[in-house]
């Protein structure tokens, strides 16, 4: 099958990225991403940097076949490497991880089920789960240990807050052992789009809204982001818990656990911290 797409990759230093990202742009690209060209992960910066790593991977994508002699013959000329060039069909490319996603169980009675997957056999609160574009299946670290914390809890006639919905999965999953409110939080507007759509797919109600508007206080408040943000918001999602409520913080990574309990120490009570795969779950209670 003649390719519908083609990836052409170029090798590159941290000063060449602005003028290759500009010659795949002149070449008719229709998206330019840069990646890392080693293996020198950065998971979150400090606050106003934006790094990028020294070697670098910088890819076009361009619609139709190309020619491979003849576009290494153009970079090498613009002064750059080619690294790859590989054709592409077309497909819906949004969901080609629901090819790796499979039914999940969260503890005793949560369970994660992805459209087009038969309820698993015993399973008493079962999320049927299409996020989109939206973060948050169950299959990442941090979602994972919000969902079994929750199944540890009797949140029947709780109100819940959501900072941070993303798919809307933990809000649902509240909504579905009894929780008798459930607001979602986010900036993403996809996020919002598909909390509600995966919130009608489960048959229950949840209200969605963006950051910054009157939200109240909760018995249970969730709050899977990263550190950085945890740490802005720690005044918020304090006042956001009621007195004795349970505030679960997610989205942090282990070198990180020192960073954000300061940042609670002293206003609230931490009851309950796991680590799993490199990521923290703490769990707090004004």
């Amino acid at each position: 099958m003649v390719p519908v797409w083609t990836n052409v990759t170029a090798a590159a230093q941290r000063n060449d990225v602005p003028g290759l990202e500009e010659w795949f742009w002149a070449q008719g690209a229709v998206s330019v991403t840069v990646e890392d060209g080693e293996d020198n992960p950065i998971y979150e910066p400090l606050p106003g940097e934006q790094p990028l790593w020294d070697a670098v991977l910088v890819t076009g994508l361009f619609e139709g076949e190309l020619d491979e002699p003849g576009v290494k013959a153009r970079l090498n000329k613009a002064g750059f490497k080619l690294a790859g060039i590989v054709g592409l069909e077309d497909r819906q490319w949004e969901r080609e991880w629901l090819n790796r996603f499979r039914p999940m169980q969260f503890g005793q009675r949560l369970w994660v089920c992805p459209s087009g997957y038969d309820l698993p056999a015993g399973a008493e609160a079962v999320i049927h789960l299409d996020p989109g574009l939206a973060f948050g299946t169950g299959t990442h670290e941090t979602t994972r240990l919000c969902l079994e914390y929750l199944d540890t809890l009797d949140v029947r006639g709780w109100r819940v807050i959501d900072f941070g919905c993303g798919s809307g999965v933990l809000g649902i999953g509240a909504a579905l052992l009894g929780a008798n409110e459930v607001l979602a939080i986010d900036n993403d507007p996809q996020a919002l789009t598909a909390t509600r759509e995966n919130a009608g797919r489960n048959g229950v109600v949840v209200t969605t809204g963006m950051p910054g508007g009157e939200i109240g206080s909760a018995e249970l408040v969730f709050a899977n982001i990263l550190a950085q943000p945890l740490i802005d918001l720690a005044a918020e999602l304090l006042a956001a818990t009621t007195p004795g409520g349970t505030l679960i913080l997610s989205g942090i990574m282990d070198a990180q656990r020192d960073w954000v309990v300061s940042a609670y120490n002293g206003r609230a009570r931490l009851i309950d911290e796991v680590s799993l795969g490199g990521w923290m779950r703490l769990v707090w209670q004004p």
